[in-house]
This record gives C-alpha cells, structure tokens and sequence, in this order.
C-alpha cells in the first residue's frame, strides 16, 4: 500500500468543512431546542478570560495603592453618615466617591441637613451614586435616573452605578463607559471617578464596553469608626464609601461573589492602569480554529500509520498538549499584549476533529463506491480501495 503522507492535501480541507459542519448543527440545535439550553447557557457563562484569572491568582496579593473601601454597613442615620463624609473630607482624598443613593427626603428633616451640610463644605470632588432604569432598546436610551433626595438642590455630580451583565445573576465581567438617558450622555460611577482622579475629562469613547482586569490584588478596606486613625492611608487616594459586607450588594464574577464596591474598585483600576483590553476579531479565532483542525487531521491521519499500537495514546496526548498551548500563547496575550483571543472555535475544533474525521472518510467512501464521484479516486482515506482496483 502506498504511503502517501502528504501535509498538503485537499482531504485535510474537507475534515476541516465537516468540522465546521459538526459545529454548526451543535451550535443550531442548542439554540432552537429547549432541552438543550443548559449547554447554551454554559458555553455563554463561560469565558476564556475565567481560566486566565485562575492561572494567574497567587497567594501573596499585594494592597492596591490606588483606591481604599470605607465600609459604613452598619450606619442607617444621615447624619451620622455626613459626620464621616467630613472625616473623610478632612483627610484630603483625591476624589471621594460615594457609592451610595439617598432616596427619599423622609421625615428627618435635622439628619438631612446635617448630610448635606458636609457635602457642600466638603473642600474635595464628590461623585454620587445614581441608577438608570427604563431602558429602550430600540432607542438604546434610559427613560429614567433615580438620584438622591439632594440632587435638585445644588450642582452635584452624579454617575451610574448600573453593573453590566447578560441577564439576572450572570456573571459580571465589562463596565460600561457611558449610557444615553433622555439622549444625554451619563457617565459610570468607576468612568468618571477614574478620571477625576487622574485629571481627564470624561468623553464619549468607540470602545465603550470595558472589560474589568481581576488582577492578583486587593484594596484596603476600612471601618467608618477608623477613618481619622487611617487618615494618611487616605490622602490623596480615591476613597469609596459604601456597604462592603451588605449581601445584597453581592455580584457574581469570574472571582467568586464579590461586593458591589469591589466590583467598582476593580472597574476604576481597569481604567486607572489603561488596560483596555482588545478582543481580537471573529476571522481571526476562525482562521486559527482553521489551522488547528489542519494539523489535527494530518496528525489523526499521520499517527496510526506510524505507530498503529499506540496511536490512541499518542493522539490523545497531541490534543491535549494542542490545547494547553492555545491556552498559554492566548493568556500571554491576554496579560502583556492586552489582547483577547476566542478559543472557542479553536477548542471546539479540536473536540469534533476526531469525529469529523471518520464521518468524512465514510462520507468520501460512499461518494466514490455508491455515487462514483471520481473526485474521491485520489483520497488518502481510499489509497487502499483503490490500489486494490
């Protein structure tokens, strides 16, 4: 029998198309069939960007030097609230943002004054806290800004603290710039406390969604009842007043559970750092999901020839290191290109390769003996079969 191993080969190309195939009937049938969602839903919960995260958590996390938590769960009355405000005033932050939303006015009227007292003496920037609700997506506008009481009393600033996720309790991992309300441009809590800090005007950008880097660090995390004893751990720093160990307040990431603070922590230093992190395009996943399959099926059909004994091992040894280097060269990228590159077409290639295979060389089989399509006289699954003829 001939051994014809050619690398370049047109059957290699149609492995790849039946791959391609495979993935496609996959992909249609967990979209249109119901008892398929579970799948659909964990292929979109999942992102390579998870793994990169886990690969690079280390045990010894550094303090971040940029951003510290005032944690103040335990306070209910403003007034209380707007005698830390001033504490925190008097340690001279760069910008005090206050992830917090006063609601309705109520019937303390002395509580209320006290609060906006420290506020209007308070001689650092201030950002509130605001929520946008009633989103039209046609319009891709929000009808609606839910501030606090204060907001028409003076000329204060206010930003979205909306997380952006795919549905409720999914798993948060962008921010958003800016969002349209009433077809004005209303900008983030993290965006624009960013910018407060390092000195930019906030502006509409191409690139709004963002994705937040949890990177191996933490951010200090102290009790209102201790600002003035940290007052020099807060000079000249963002410091975020909120509830950090409120469980309503609790978002899922690709870190675990984590406070809405925390959340907003990481967001400001994704933006702080300029890690804005490009994901490659769709062709580019494809072309390389393309040379995978490629190689793969020369490999599937190289192997058994050579060592037919071993070669279910050496095969599953191929893929597993194939994958394993698809992920490494993609978290380089991620960490020090700042490049994010979809294995996803890639990995799913090399999970159907072997299947896709066998179904085009019984597929070229009964196109040459049943069909007669001498297109298939020269294939390398039929060197056999046709010698014999």
């Amino acid at each position: 029998m001939k051994k014809d191993w050619k690398f370049w080969h047109w059957d290699h190309v149609g492995v790849c198309l039946m791959t391609a195939l495979l993935a496609a009937i996959i992909g249609l049938v967990s979209v249109n069939l119901s008892m398929f969602n579970p799948v659909e839903q964990a292929f979109e919960n999942f992102h390579m960007t998870d793994v990169y995260y886990e690969m690079n958590r280390s045990d010894d996390i550094e303090l971040n030097n940029d951003i510290v938590m005032v944690d103040m769960v335990e306070l209910r009355d403003r007034g209380e609230i707007g005698q830390v405000i001033q504490q925190i005033a008097a340690c001279k932050p760069r910008v005090l943002s206050v992830d917090l939303i006063f609601y309705k006015e109520g019937d303390d009227v002395l509580a209320n004054a006290m609060l906006m007292s420290a506020i209007d003496e308070a001689q650092v920037p201030i950002v509130f806290s605001s929520k946008l609700v009633d989103y039209d997506e046609e319009n891709n506008n929000f009808g609606t800004l839910i501030t606090s009481f204060f907001a028409p009393m003076g000329n204060y600033q206010f930003a979205y603290g909306n997380v952006l996720q795919d549905h409720e309790g999914g798993i948060i991992r962008e921010y958003t710039l800016a969002q349209k309300y009433k077809d004005k441009t209303m900008y983030s809590l993290a965006y624009q406390t960013a910018c407060m800090y390092t000195g930019e005007k906030p502006h509409e950008q191409d690139i709004n969604e963002r994705l937040i880097v949890y990177g191996d660090t933490d951010f200090p995390v102290i009790s209102f009842k201790d600002v003035k004893k940290y007052a020099n751990l807060l000079k000249d720093k963002i410091v975020l007043l909120g509830t950090y160990s409120n469980e309503e307040d609790a978002h899922f990431t690709p870190m675990g559970k984590m406070p809405g603070m925390k959340l907003q922590a990481f967001s400001m230093l994704s933006y702080i750092q300029n890690r804005n992190i490009k994901d490659m395009p769709v062709w580019f996943s494809i072309l390389l999901a393309f040379i995978v399959c490629y190689f793969s099926s020369w490999v599937n059909y190289w192997v058994p020839r050579l060592w037919p004994k071993v070669d279910s091992y050496i095969i599953s040894g191929y893929y597993f290191l194939m994958a394993a280097l698809l992920v490494w060269v993609a978290f380089l990228s991620f960490m020090y290109l700042h490049c994010n590159i979809n294995l996803l077409y890639p990995l799913a290639g090399i999970a159907l390769i072997e299947t896709a295979r066998s179904l085009y060389e019984d597929s070229a089989r009964i196109m040459y003996n049943k069909c007669h399509w001498k297109i298939f006289k020269h294939s390398l699954y039929l060197e056999g079969e046709n010698e014999e003829e």
